[in-house]
């Protein structure tokens, strides 16, 4: 059998696997061994994977559309689209799966895939260290869910934390990973559009239990973890980061066993999520 291939459409050079949030998809790819191929022109072919920048094209589907009539049977991945404006419904193809980063509730009937830690984690992973904080937080404070947080943070003991004013004006990347992995539980505020984040994900593959937001950047509550893991992941979850100080003493009371289960959790995520690919590509 042929190695199946995964094709990254762009119209551009601004191909899927240059953002950060193709780094989940690029690993799972990997565990599947499926070849990732640039592309500026779909073949034409029975069956096929494909990814897409949803963002780049959105006004623009007419454009994805047309390439994809070139092929029978579609998997369209759907990355990059945090606002969610890529309008799927305009895409007429009588035989396609939709998967959707970034998945808001108008997706529900839809695939979805998380955010994942971004590829630079990788590039900066810092060595094992022994766990030294309780809580760690460093990100900017830009709308109402972080104000909330960047409010309880100094009450809470043994919190190390770091509020800036933009996206990668903290700690440089090896510090912040490493003062990362010497921590213990990492509050995941909303991001700025979707609940989704980076950190979240990061916590998790630097041995650390995130909590994660369920009110958005706007204040309306959205269990996103829910809905993006259909149900299937026990973290710990607050609406309002005034809890903090209670959440923060339940993780502690049962850590590092909780941390554990979580970590053993999303490597067989990932495992079994790439198995999901391959099988349902072979069903096409």
């Amino acid at each position: 059998m042929s190695q199946i291939k995964a094709y990254l459409y762009s119209k551009s050079d601004n191909y899927p696997d240059t953002k950060s949030d193709f780094a989940f998809l690029q690993e799972v790819f990997n565990k599947a061994n499926i070849e990732t191929v640039r592309v500026q022109s779909l073949p034409k072919t029975d069956k096929a994977i494909v990814v897409i920048c949803g963002g780049d094209f959105y006004t623009k589907e007419h454009v994805i559309d047309n390439e994809l009539s070139k092929i029978d049977r579609v998997m369209l991945f759907v990355t990059s689209n945090e606002t969610g404006q890529f309008q799927d419904s305009q895409i007429s193809h009588k035989d396609i799966k939709f998967w959707m980063q970034y998945p808001f509730l108008k997706h529900e009937k839809h695939n979805k895939f998380p955010l994942g830690a971004p590829e630079f984690l990788k590039t900066n992973l810092p060595e094992y260290a022994e766990k030294e904080y309780d809580v760690f937080y460093s990100g900017q404070i830009n709308h109402g869910r972080r104000k909330e947080l960047a409010e309880v943070l100094p009450t809470i003991d043994n919190c190390v934390f770091n509020l800036t004013d933009g996206f990668m004006k903290g700690f440089e990347p090896k510090e912040y990973y490493q003062k990362f992995i010497k921590s213990r539980i990492a509050p995941a505020p909303a991001g700025n559009v979707t609940i989704d984040s980076f950190r979240f994900y990061e916590a998790i593959e630097l041995l650390c239990l995130p909590i994660g937001d369920i009110k958005n950047a706007i204040e309306e509550d959205f269990d996103f973890w829910d809905f993006v893991f259909d149900g299937r992941i026990d973290i710990a979850k607050t609406n309002n980061w005034n809890e903090l100080p209670k959440i923060v003493d339940n993780l502690l009371s049962d850590y590092p066993q909780n941390m554990h289960l979580l970590v053993s959790w999303w490597i067989k995520f990932k495992r079994d999520f790439a198995i999901k690919i391959v099988r349902e590509y072979n069903e096409l």
